[in-house]
């Protein structure tokens, strides 16, 4: 299961920015995790329920977003999200091939919410991290 290491690295990432920014304490994590992306998010969660039930992490909530593959048509140029991510014919002119992919590749934290000090809480959004 590799969703541990991608966990492991976010966890990395999460106590970096919270250094950088000066949070005193992390109260939830949004993740955004493609459709494409290889990454299951049922395993993605126990992965950060197994590698925060105890440390500097523990208690932080982790809300995972699934976002949806969208692509545009590689003949007509229409965007549309198929119904399978192996097989994608066009709605509007069948074609089955050389579609681009818009979306559903990216996984990356894309919000991490945290007190700053003891009566304020703060959004501290993290760029994309590729796909």
């Amino acid at each position: 299961m590799h969703e541990l290491s991608l966990i492991e690295s976010m966890l990395a990432i999460i106590r970096e920015e919270r250094q950088k920014h000066g949070m005193k304490r992390i109260l939830r994590v949004r993740v955004v995790n493609g459709a494409l992306s290889g990454a299951v998010s049922d395993s993605l969660a126990f992965g950060w329920e197994c590698l925060t039930q105890e440390g500097d992490l523990q208690g932080v909530v982790l809300d995972i977003v699934d976002a949806p593959l969208k692509v545009v048509c590689g003949a007509c140029g229409k965007p549309f999200v198929p119904e399978d991510a192996h097989y994608m014919p066009c709605p509007a002119c069948g074609e089955i091939l050389g579609h681009e992919i818009e979306s559903g590749k990216e996984l990356y934290i894309d919000e991490i919410e945290a007190d700053i000090d003891d009566n304020d809480v703060a959004d501290v959004a993290a760029p994309p991290t590729g796909d």
